[in-house]
């Protein structure tokens, strides 16, 4: 038959072109004009009507849609695909009820295993849980190993889950709900290498943020703080629904690393999604304690007090702000009254790991290093799994030139935590106090690679490698630490050290002027520039710094008879 404009073929064929194109309103102008036309072939009729439908589904007008099957059923009650439709349009709507009706009357029709599916998820909604098993009892044996049935059940039977899942993905390797829903039981049994490589392969395959945020977690718990926080951003960045809160994890993780400034931002903005919640999240109480924390940290004694002050009597952390409120009065200066406080608190509490680091430091800066080992290490036999206690330990060992012990120390750290940062930067100090510096620097290289962002491992090997008269190579270490952090005096004072060794005084004198700028108050950089200036030999600038020196040391004197 020749096309033409009152052709009922021409008008499906054009309806095809325009659907393609995604114009489904047009679309359907061209299936109504077909079914005007007196050339549609007898029966015909129902299937443009569905097709109608199908249209009506695409924009999401399910109520039009809803009509043009209804009107199909009318004519043929027993139009599969029509009740197919139907049944999904209900479904999507939430009318989970009328959903059921319509698919237990497909599955009387036809044993299709989509029908079957349906059946299923309609009755999970449902929360028909010995139904879903009655069902599954019955189904032959092709039906019942199709993986998206068997993913409903596994819902259902927790006492069978973990197998039901193992099936289900060697049935079919790229059921990812599956594989997620398999990793979180591997990390609930805290089985994390098998759950890290289910959560990789969901998140690889298509950018699953729920597989993100327990890669954060294990990596975190493993002290592997920065592939933490990447893929904390990363569960960020895909979820859509944006209720998931993400960000207190990533402040946590920013925490572990001192990133104090993104560990705040990310906690404001994790309280802002609290404050939307409904009902209002119980975990609050610990968003407000790690702001005190991050204050506290940043020496910002009132900010810390007002958030403590946040937290209620009753709360789950009231024990952790107790303690944290007496680190602050020790900071201010009543160490004596803290100490016993906290040694008080420590007799009630000795289930809060915090209370074994706030005593330690409060040993340390009252040099009771026995004290505080003797504190750490209970820590560390309560707390297995915190590394702080370990690091600490380590820490008190060099400070007091006890290497051998420190050396013992680190090494059971690094056993523990071989991607721990914080481990190889213990034994890097300890190499570099024992003068084997090759090795300090094999345990910075360490370091840099699991911690690209880490300012102090590279201000550390540019130190070291001044120290042995590496200049050059010194500078470019520093210059990486500047750049990731350049509000350290320190950087600038070794940075002039390695422009001095190589004799350049120009840049040498600009970046221990800088230093100074950024430290008024440190002496031995006002000491390092009027040594500087008598290498180069500019004795008015040698002249001022040595009378800065003489100042500044006449002034401590006089502070330390008053």
């Amino acid at each position: 038959m020749e096309e033409n404009t009152e052709s009922a073929i021409y008008y499906i064929k054009k309806s095809f072109e325009l659907k393609n194109l995604k114009l489904y309103k047009e679309a359907i102008e061209m299936l109504y004009k077909a079914l005007s036309c007196e050339d549609l072939p007898f029966g015909k009729h129902n299937e443009i009507i569905a097709q109608i439908g199908d249209l009506y589904m695409l924009l999401k007008n399910y109520e039009r849609a809803i009509e043009q099957y209804e009107k199909v059923l009318d004519n043929d009650p027993a139009h599969i695909h029509s009740m197919h439709q139907l049944c999904e349009i209900y479904f999507i709507l939430q009318n989970y009820s009328k959903a059921l009706e319509i698919a237990q009357n497909l599955c009387k029709k036809s044993q299709n295993v989509e029908n079957y599916v349906n059946y299923f998820r309609i009755l999970f909604k449902l929360h028909l849980f010995d139904e879903i098993k009655e069902l599954y009892k019955g189904l032959n044996e092709e039906t019942a190993k199709n993986d998206e049935i068997m993913y409903v059940v596994s819902k259902t039977e927790p006492e069978n889950k973990f197998e039901l899942l193992e099936k289900i993905i060697r049935i079919n390797p790229n059921n990812l709900q599956a594989k997620l829903d398999l990793g979180i039981l591997c990390y609930e049994k805290e089985d994390f290498e098998y759950a890290k490589t289910l959560f990789d392969e969901t998140a690889a395959a298509q950018n699953n943020p729920k597989a993100y945020y327990y890669l954060g977690l294990i990596y975190n718990s493993q002290n592997e703080h920065t592939r933490a926080i990447d893929n904390f951003l990363k569960a960020i960045k895909y979820d859509k629904s944006k209720v998931n809160n993400y960000y207190f994890e990533l402040a946590k993780a920013y925490c572990d690393i001192n990133w104090l400034n993104e560990a705040q931002i990310a906690l404001l903005r994790s309280l802002s999604i609290l404050s939307d919640a409904t009902p209002y999240a119980d975990t609050v109480d610990e968003h407000y304690f790690l702001l005190a924390w991050i204050y506290s940290k940043k020496n910002d004694t009132k900010n810390a007090i007002l958030n403590l002050n946040l937290i209620e009597p009753n709360s789950h952390i009231w024990g952790r702000a107790q303690v944290l409120a007496n680190t602050l009065k020790a900071k201010e200066g009543d160490i004596i009254e803290a100490k016993g406080n906290l040694e008080k608190l420590y007799e009630t509490n000795k289930d809060n790991s915090m209370i074994y680091s706030a005593l330690g430091e409060i040993y340390k800066e009252l040099k009771l290093y026995k004290k505080a080992i003797e504190i750490y290490k209970e820590g560390l036999k309560n707390f297995p799994s915190s590394f702080s206690f370990l690091a600490e330990i380590v820490d008190i060992f060099i400070d007091d030139k006890n290497y051998d012990e420190a050396l013992k120390y680190a090494d059971d750290f690094i056993k523990i935590y071989p991607n721990c940062p914080s481990a190889h930067n213990s034994l890097a100090r300890i190499y570099y106090r024992q003068k084997e510096y090759k090795k300090a620097l094999d345990e910075l290289l360490k370091l840099v690679k699991l911690d690209k962002n880490n300012a102090e491992a590279f201000y550390f090997m540019g130190l070291i490698l001044n120290d042995t008269a590496n200049p050059e190579d010194a500078l470019k270490n520093l210059t990486v630490a500047l750049n990731l952090n350049p509000t350290k005096a320190k950087y600038y004072a070794q940075v002039s050290r390695s422009y001095n060794l190589m004799e350049n005084y120009q840049d040498a004198m600009l970046f221990i002027k800088e230093a100074i700028e950024l430290a008024p108050e440190e002496l031995s950089y006002k000491k390092q520039a009027a040594m500087l200036a008598e290498d180069a030999g500019d004795k008015e600038a040698s002249k001022f710094y040595k009378n800065l020196v003489q100042t500044s040391e006449n002034i401590t004197k006089m502070r330390r008879k008053n």
